[in-house]
């Protein structure tokens, strides 16, 4: 018997009562408790169940919890491949002391210090404390593989639940101004130009079209349609990613250039060693390379993808255009973590003016771009926007 099944373990049944009732004491990680029955017959039959129950979760390290977790996700399709490949890494070096330890010996005092352990450590990367975001993410994985261990029977807590997340999460990322973006996309044309590196390519997308990085690495030839016109974006992360989005002319003939000689399933920024699309990281490291040569304060994909919705809300485009573009369900995502506040107010100052500029026309460049956008929202996107322009009208 293992030391955890001495510590976990089931007595009696107690005859009690003068015998109108049995008592059975379950010894769980040190926590007692009692089940009463009528009969002695019940209580020993619940005492084999209670008893298999503890032998079965004993064994169960935080190891497998988290390995089994992220498998079941892939198993049920909750989550991409990848996508478990990466959590079960997070969760593993969050857990990595406990790993081979049972997972009903994690208590919530264990799960606090674990938690700020993480909080005081440094990035690998910048040298520097975890940002408020990651940490806290990491403390909701941990939570949620516990929360599935605790349905599946293997614990008899989550550790993590209440344990409380600290700091102050930082919403949305630093972003280019204009002048810093030209040089940004000047250097990122002419790294492609001179060496035909997709890389380059990629970051380009994700400032001149919003892609998110898995969208724009996991694009295959055969996504670049219409002579480079247009580019198929075929899912992602929600169910509005899916759409198809026009390439600005400037990137049109070098996408073409990038899909020459290749096969139609071919990924178009390449391959990482294993055969996969290469990792965000790698774009990571190109768009940190593009900011030193063209001397801009450095900056990561998405916030590329930031500066993107800002400009297009700055420019007059329709919210829910912008939003749609993005993948985005609603504008209010699209105004929380990548717009900037001023261009979205800026836009709200402009419609208004509009609205009261009751004798004014827009000129025809205007109607048509306009009729164009909308024609390329989703259908739920574009039953929004229309309920939205209802209820203005209304008041």
């Amino acid at each position: 018997m293992s030391r955890a099944q001495a510590a976990s373990r089931v007595k009696g049944p107690y005859s009690e009562r003068g015998g109108t009732r049995f008592r059975l004491r379950v010894v769980d990680q040190g926590i007692k408790r009692d089940l009463y029955f009528a009969t002695e017959r019940q209580a020993r039959a619940q005492l084999v169940t209670l008893q298999q129950q503890i032998d079965h979760s004993v064994s169960r390290t935080v190891g497998w919890l988290i390995d089994e977790f992220c498998a079941e996700r892939q198993r049920q399709g909750r989550a991409k491949p990848r996508t478990c490949r990466e959590q079960r890494e997070r969760a593993r070096s969050v857990l990595h002391a406990y790993l081979d330890r049972e997972a009903r010996a994690i208590t919530p005092a264990i799960a606090t210090k674990l938690y700020l352990d993480l909080v005081e450590s440094l990035n690998d990367k910048t040298g520097k404390p975890l940002a408020a975001a990651t940490h806290r993410f990491y403390l909701k994985l941990a939570r949620a593989v516990f929360a599935w261990a605790l349905r599946k029977g293997y614990v008899q807590q989550n550790p993590f639940l209440n344990v409380q997340a600290v700091g102050r999460v930082n919403v949305g990322k630093p972003q280019l101004r204009i002048d810093e973006a030209q040089r940004f996309v000047t250097t990122a044309l002419a790294r492609f130009d001179e060496q035909a590196d997709p890389m380059a390519m990629a970051a380009l997308i994700a400032l001149l079209m919003g892609l998110r990085a898995s969208e724009v690495l996991q694009r295959r030839v055969r996504d670049v349609d219409r002579n480079g016109e247009i580019l198929w974006i075929d899912g992602g992360k929600s169910k509005n990613a899916r759409r198809y989005l026009d390439v600005p002319a400037v990137l049109q003939p070098r996408l073409m250039q990038l899909c020459s000689g290749r096969e139609p399933d071919e990924f178009l920024m390449g391959i990482s060693a294993n055969g996969e699309p290469k990792r965000r990281q790698a774009l990571w490291t190109t768009v940190h390379r593009l900011c030193l040569a063209a001397q801009v304060p450095p900056v990561c994909p998405h916030s590329l993808r930031g500066l993107w919705a800002t400009l297009g809300v700055q420019s007059g485009a329709v919210s829910h255009a912008v939003a749609a573009s993005l993948g985005h369900g609603s504008f209010s995502m699209t105004a929380k973590h990548y717009a900037q506040p001023e261009a979205i107010s800026g836009a709200h100052t402009a419609r208004v003016m509009s609205m009261l500029s009751l004798g004014s026309s827009a000129s025809a460049e205007d109607s048509t771009a306009l009729v164009d956008q909308l024609r390329a929202l989703p259908a739920e996107v574009l039953r929004r926007l229309l309920q939205d322009l209802s209820k203005t009208s209304a008041n």
